[in-house]
């Protein structure tokens, strides 16, 4: 088995924390989650969208390039996170001027940042994420609206079609997957992804 970097994305609620947990400990790989907690604008940002979206978001890109920034040198990661997801939320929340400034500090800090080797992208129906977000309970996600995930759904769809063919990438519908509780469930995932990284040996 190669030593590689795997990021792990999808729509809010698609399990990315809980499958990077797994991924970690069976390839004993490092670990690296994103910060979303501690994001001092996000509870502001669900309430209203429009008015602390560029906040957000800049807090998001600046952390998540220092994060990855300390990982160039590691071999061997699995992440929940990549910061190409920036953009795909910065596209939903920004206006035209606010995504054009935003642009130009994204392509300015990731210009030489280290690029994922492999992606595994996690999809689940809209009633799924529903009820997922529901029963991890976070105060501020109760505000999400069904139309955000959707269209969130929709641009990580349209942005796994985009990168397929560049990158290493594979995508999952977990609607009917349980992967932390069902062995099968998530030695499919192991299947699907020993391709990509070889003859997984670590299985714990």
């Amino acid at each position: 088995m190669k030593k590689t970097f795997i990021a792990i994305e999808g729509p809010i609620g698609v399990g990315k924390s809980s499958l990077t947990k797994k991924l970690s400990k069976t390839l004993n790989y490092t670990v690296e989650f994103e910060i979303v907690d501690e994001n001092p604008y996000l509870s502001d940002f669900y309430e209203d969208i429009s008015k602390w979206s560029f906040q957000t978001e800049m807090f998001f890109l600046c952390h998540r390039y220092k994060q990855l920034t300390d990982l160039k040198n590691i071999n061997g990661i699995v992440s929940d996170y990549h910061i190409f997801k920036n953009k795909i939320f910065a596209k939903n929340t920004l206006n035209a001027m606010e995504y054009d400034k935003f642009s130009r500090i994204y392509d300015i800090l990731t210009e030489d940042i280290r690029m994922p080797d492999q992606i595994i992208f996690l999809d689940a129906s809209l009633e799924v994420l529903q009820q997922r977000i529901a029963t991890r309970n976070r105060s501020y996600e109760s505000q999400i609206e069904n139309s955000y995930l959707a269209q969130l759904k929709h641009d990580y769809n349209q942005f796994y079609d985009e990168v397929k063919h560049e990158v290493d990438a594979i995508q999952i519908d977990t609607t009917t997957l349980d992967f932390v509780h069902n062995t099968d469930d998530y030695q499919h995932i192991l299947t699907l992804l020993k391709p990509l990284i070889g003859e997984i040996d670590h299985d714990k």
